[in-house]
């Protein structure tokens, strides 16, 4: 997978640049980070699954409140949740609320949760219960020139990006939008890159 490093050249060489005389690696980096981000956004808005996940089972003892130290440390919000029992049964869907509803008596079954300060809540219930959660994941910011995008092909997006938002910062306006269309055209083959098998998706 491509690193900081590979999205770097692409940005300076788009910059004419190469030597690094002046877009140096600590220049250039809090501007890929910025991209980085963008680029996550813009995949959550299109349904990429790059950036969704669902965890294994997570096991939520009689009376918990909420997943504890079992929530996932990548989670940027929860989209559904199924829970189920200890033994082999069905998984049930979960009912999303903006509050979990006073004085409900608590069953055998979850049933309810709410996404409040960044934890997933619960009644909590009688019995332990399984639950499998549905979210919107973090891919890990990069913060060195060896780390990871974490994203196929996401150099593409990257270095023109990282390019757009340097140009930008010193008020080169033309190379701005110039690299911010090549940006949005590599977007779309980072897309088609990470869609697996789903059906082509397109930016809003």
């Amino acid at each position: 997978m491509a690193t900081v490093g590979d999205a770097l050249l692409t940005a300076r060489t788009l910059l004419n640049d190469d030597a690094a005389l002046v877009w140096t690696d600590a220049v250039l980096i809090p501007k890929l980070q910025e991209a980085h981000r963008e680029l996550q956004t813009d995949l959550w808005s299109v349904g990429s699954p790059v950036v969704r996940e669902m965890t294994a089972p997570i096991t939520v003892t009689a009376g918990a409140l909420n997943l504890g130290a079992n929530q996932p440390v990548d989670l940027v919000t929860p989209t559904s949740l199924k829970e189920a029992g200890a033994a082999a049964e069905d998984w049930e869907d979960m009912t999303e609320v903006n509050y979990i509803p006073l004085g409900a008596t608590k069953t055998g079954k979850l049933v309810y949760w709410a996404w409040r300060t960044e934890k997933i809540l619960f009644l909590g219930s009688t019995a332990d219960r399984r639950v499998t959660v549905f979210y919107r994941k973090l891919i890990t910011i990069p913060t060195l020139v060896s780390s990871p995008l974490g994203i196929i092909f996401g150099e593409l997006y990257l270095g023109a990006r990282t390019a757009a938002l340097a140009a930008g910062s010193v008020g080169n306006k033309e190379a701005y939008d110039a690299m911010t269309a090549l940006a949005k055209v590599n977007f779309e083959k980072v897309v088609l890159a990470n869609r697996g098998q789903q059906r082509s998706i397109h930016r809003p």
